[in-house]
């Protein structure tokens, strides 16, 4: 039995679509009925506003215009009857295309029962979405039709973004909504059991301040050669060491160069050692690989060498990781500079699109529960500063960042700006944001030969 056959609608045979469209307006018909029909008693407007939260979700377009009257009063404390709905669409100018006083009234004669209509609220916003994914659909082949060959990846891809967003749902009852009280006992049940970190970085100092959680979007950022690259790629490394799932999105640096500064990072052979090739790889070198290679072939690390990132694109390889691991990655982008965002806007102003880039990161790794850090570019407000250190408003492009980031660290050089400085050989990470936890900074040492940072106190295995 089809769902046209197994509900009884309210004003169903007195609108002219046929199909799912008929069962779409007669639930929209039974939902703004009961709206108008309210009592103080017995008010459902909250209850709908839940489940059709976005607005978007009504057939005819005349029922949102009845909604957004329904709602305008509602948020003032005042009736959503007959009376009031007309007098608020009279004032808007919106009455006429209601059908006037006789168009609302012969929506209330249709109006389901109150304790019904969040049954009726999910109809129509379910037989939205079927609307939107056929919307899509139809888009995608539209989209084939006047794509080439070359680019058939971001057609795919801006086609996965849109459906990847319709699968999210934002509506949808899923726990994130509810009164406080309701989850507080269960909150203090789970603070019992101590809490592990999603992902760490390897930094034995930088993991007891900077706890790195699901749904965290952290930031490092620093000028040009502070080792931002070095860094996150030995974060990425030392997290997949434990057996977490990792993804490396390499925007600025293709296979070839990700690939050797692996192996300088795991078998302390000097980067430019491999850059160069042939002769310059000496039997040491081949030694201390053979050596590293067993362990770098079992790591849980992808690494996406795609030139074109945009928040989509991490999205689906997000969700494609945890379908195969199980598990959300710890996820970085070097750098989040150089992505794009998925409306594909040339009129965007490099501010606009890093800003656009920022919320989405932020609401992805919310979404997943992945740990996503990005390297960030800085402006040259530090090189004009006394002691040359960065601050957190040397973020170039974006405030955003500052704004949506879980934490930020800051890296410095001294050696970089002085070669004959004492602190030659250590780099500072100033963690200037952490929003669960101390600000502070933290002196590691750097080696770019072998392209990684490592702590300055650490008595490991040197092969590690």
């Amino acid at each position: 039995m089809t769902m046209d056959q197994d509900l009884d609608i309210p004003g169903q045979m007195t609108e002219s679509p046929e199909g799912p469209d008929a069962v779409s307006v007669g639930a929209e018909t039974a939902v703004l009925g009961a709206c108008l029909m309210a009592t103080p008693r017995l008010d459902p407007v909250p209850g709908i506003a839940r489940i059709l939260a976005d607005g978007g979700d009504w057939y005819r377009p005349h029922h949102e215009t009845v909604w957004r009257a329904i709602l305008a009063l509602h948020g003032r404390s005042k009736p959503t009857g007959v009376p009031m709905v007309e007098a608020e669409l009279r004032r808007t100018g919106d009455l006429t295309r209601v059908g006037g006083f006789l168009g609302l009234s012969q929506i209330a004669a249709q109006a389901c029962p109150a304790v019904e209509v969040e049954h009726y609220a999910e109809i129509v916003h379910g037989y939205a979405r079927l609307r939107r994914l056929q919307q899509a659909l139809a888009r995608g082949m539209q989209m084939t039709r006047q794509a080439d060959p070359a680019g058939v990846p971001d057609t795919i891809a801006g086609l996965q973004a849109e459906l990847e967003h319709l699968s999210a749902d934002q509506t949808a009852d899923d726990g994130l909504y509810g009164r406080f009280g309701d989850g507080l006992q269960d909150h203090l049940d789970g603070l019992e059991t101590v809490t592990e970190a999603a992902a760490v970085s390897g930094f034995t100092d930088l993991d007891q301040v900077l706890k790195l959680r699901a749904g965290n979007l952290v930031i490092v950022a620093g000028r040009p050669a502070m080792g931002k690259s070095a860094m996150t790629l030995g974060v990425a490394l030392a997290n997949a060491a434990t057996g977490r799932t990792t993804l490396v999105h390499s925007i600025e640096m293709g296979r070839e160069e990700v690939t050797n500064r692996i192996l300088a990072n795991r078998s302390r052979v000097a980067l430019h050692h491999l850059m160069e090739g042939g002769p310059s790889v000496n039997d040491d070198d081949w030694t201390r690989i053979a050596r590293a290679m067993p362990d770098l072939t079992t790591l849980p690390l992808w690494v996406d060498y795609t030139p074109r990132v945009t928040p989509g694109l991490v999205r689906t390889r997000i969700k494609a990781l945890i379908r195969e691991t199980g598990q959300p990655p710890l996820v970085i982008i070097d750098y989040v500079q150089l992505m794009y965002t998925d409306q594909r806007n040339s009129r965007q102003t490099p501010y606009e699109r890093v800003s656009e880039v920022s919320r989405e990161l932020k609401i992805i790794a919310e979404e997943t529960g992945a740990v996503i850090i990005c390297c960030a570019q800085l402006n040259r407000g530090s090189e004009h500063r006394e002691g040359k250190k960065p601050q957190t408003a040397d973020l170039r492009d974006s405030g955003q960042l500052e704004q949506d980031a879980s934490g930020i660290i800051l890296l410095h050089r001294e050696d970089a700006y002085e070669p004959e400085s004492s602190r030659a050989g250590e780099s500072d990470l100033i963690l200037s944001k952490n929003r669960n936890g101390p600000t502070c900074t933290i002196t590691v040492a750097h080696q770019f030969h072998y392209s990684r940072l490592r702590d300055m106190s650490r008595d490991s295995d040197p092969t590690t």
